[in-house]
């Protein structure tokens, strides 16, 4: 398996077993990757007495100097709340409030922004979660979020000026948790961007989930990391565009078998490790992949997957958050 399948296949697991608990999101989310969830709620439910389900006012305190993130800042207001629209996320985390200890740790900075949730990720140089905080729209969708990091991490469940949240570290780090609410900034709207647009949509598909990740320093400025989006079809099936700025460390599996647009393409069969999908190693300094979220599906053809290959467009500068489209959709 190629190293490009191993992250893609660790992000789907991540997003299939904590961004949609089965408490509130209906049953699209029982649809999502359904046996990689069940095996985490299994371990989730035997190890939950050591879970801490806590409801903490926490009051909102204007920054004196925030400790700005990564993306770029959306100034126009708009309307709506966490989760209601893929393009953006409704908060920020204000790094120079978090403890010393966790800050100094975080070398990148993962976003993503679904239905009805948006989550914040602070990782280590090794993509390790460092601190993880998520906000949602249902507070019985947040609870399921507090079981779903039930094992070797710590999670507390709390409110922030009308909002549901919780924030999870490892469990050597758990006596931080209380600090970690209050670095959670509501008066900051931030832009979820990727290098890429997708110019359109398939008939009654939508956008569902956007991820991003970007590292923090050292040099001028942020620098891309990967990004993921994920559209659901209209008959409820997902499908994956991955995208990935990191050197590759195998490229002896690739062996191209068409061209999308001039560049060299592989159609990647179904397996049991990994799903079917379209991989281009090199779509304007990046790698590619369009895929789906369950292995042998047969459903995912080259056809639909070369649909949306030539409907991306990649950004010029892949160092510049900030000339990335607006929206990556539309």
């Amino acid at each position: 398996m190629t190293d490009l399948e191993s992250r893609v296949r660790a992000t789907l697991a991540e997003r299939a077993a904590h961004t949609r608990a089965a408490a509130g999101l209906g049953e699209r989310a029982a649809r999502r990757a359904r046996t990689i969830r069940r095996r985490r709620w299994v371990a989730g439910t035997a190890a939950a007495c050591i879970v801490a389900v806590v409801a903490v006012a926490v009051t909102v305190r204007t920054a004196q100097a925030p400790g700005r993130t990564t993306l770029p800042a959306e100034t126009a207001a708009p309307p709506g709340g966490i989760g209601s629209d893929r393009a953006l996320l409704h908060f920020d985390v204000d790094l120079a409030k978090l403890p010393g200890d966790l800050a100094s740790r975080i070398a990148m900075t993962q976003w993503v922004s679904g239905e009805g949730y948006e989550t914040f990720t602070g990782m280590d140089a090794d993509s390790r979660p460092v601190v993880t905080i998520k906000l949602g729209s249902d507070p019985d969708t947040v609870k399921g979020w507090v079981f779903a990091n039930a094992g070797s991490a710590r999670a507390v469940q709390w409110r922030l000026g009308g909002v549901d949240g919780m924030s999870a570290l490892d469990w050597d780090d758990r006596a931080l948790l209380p600090e970690v609410a209050r670095a959670v900034r509501l008066d900051a709207v931030q832009r979820c961007v990727m290098p890429l647009r997708l110019a359109e949509l398939p008939e009654g598909a939508h956008w569902s989930e956007c991820q991003t990740v970007i590292r923090r320093g050292p040099g001028p400025g942020p620098r891309w990391v990967y990004s993921g989006l994920t559209v659901e079809r209209a008959d409820g099936k997902f499908v994956y565009i991955w995208a990935d700025g990191r050197p590759r460390t195998q490229t002896s599996s690739f062996a191209a078998d068409r061209s999308i647009a001039g560049r060299p393409a592989q159609w990647r069969a179904e397996s049991d490790q990994f799903g079917t999908g379209l991989w281009v190693p090199d779509f304007g300094g990046y790698e590619l992949y369009v895929t789906e979220f369950e292995p042998k599906a047969d459903w995912f053809t080259p056809v639909e997957a070369t649909w949306y290959t030539l409907r991306l467009t990649p950004s010029a500068n892949l160092d510049d958050p900030s000339t990335w489209p607006l929206r990556a959709v539309g």
